[in-house]
Formats: structure tokens, sequence, C-alpha cells
């Protein structure tokens, strides 16, 4: 099957809507750099304790480059796994350790780690 594009699967997940924000609890909309219903895709490379901060990568508001930045994980919603053919995409995961480290049964741990991460992110709210 030389005809079939490469793929590989990523995480994926949206920004909030409706979110408490800063000291006097003022209801924000998405985040400073994405807008609400943005899809990103998640980077956990960052430990830590249920993975509180997590590196995203998205097209921002204000522009039509993709960057990618670290965002509390408690601003992403609806996680799951996609396949993805963006070749710019296919670079970044296949740089990054957290993806390499799936072996054979990649999917399987990349939907198992969505629920838990949408099960923590529930708990931590």
């Amino acid at each position: 099957m030389e005809n079939e594009k490469e793929f590989r699967y990523v995480l994926v997940g949206n920004i909030i809507d409706k979110h408490f924000f800063g000291d006097k609890k003022e209801i924000k909309s998405g985040t400073k750099h994405f807008r609400a219903g943005a899809k990103v895709y998640l980077f956990p490379e960052y430990g830590g304790i249920a993975h509180e901060k997590i590196p995203v990568y998205g097209l921002p508001k204000k522009s039509f480059r993709r960057i990618t930045i670290v965002i509390s994980s408690n601003l992403i919603k609806n996680t799951r796994v996609k396949k993805t053919y963006d070749p710019i995409l296919i670079d970044k995961i296949d740089r990054t350790f957290f993806y390499s480290d799936q072996g054979n049964d990649g999917l399987e741990n990349l939907n198992r780690f969505a629920e838990t991460f949408i099960k923590n992110n529930i708990e931590l709210k």
C-alpha cells in the first residue's frame, strides 16, 4: 500500500468556553491565545501531578500561523485521539518523547491517557 498517506495518532482537545479568571472571578471565554472551542494538539511532555500544565499546538486568535504554548490543562475539554496527515504535525510527533514511547499498543495507550486526562480534569474543577 505505497499510495496510502503516512499518518500518526495524536491527542486532540478543545479550549473551554466559559471559565472563571483571576481574583475577581471574571467569566472569560477561551484563553488569551485561543478562542473558545479551538482545536489544539496535546504534547504532554511535562509530568507533574495530573499534567497540570501541558504544551499545546494550535491556531491562535490573531494569527494564521500555529503556535506551541504551555497552558493549564483545566482549560482543555473533549480530549480524544485522532489521526493526522499534516507533515509538520507528524514531524513534531516524531520528535516528542511522549509519542515515541507508546510502543506497539500506541493507540490503546493514547485512548487510555485521554480518558484519564478527562477524568483528572473533572476532579480538579
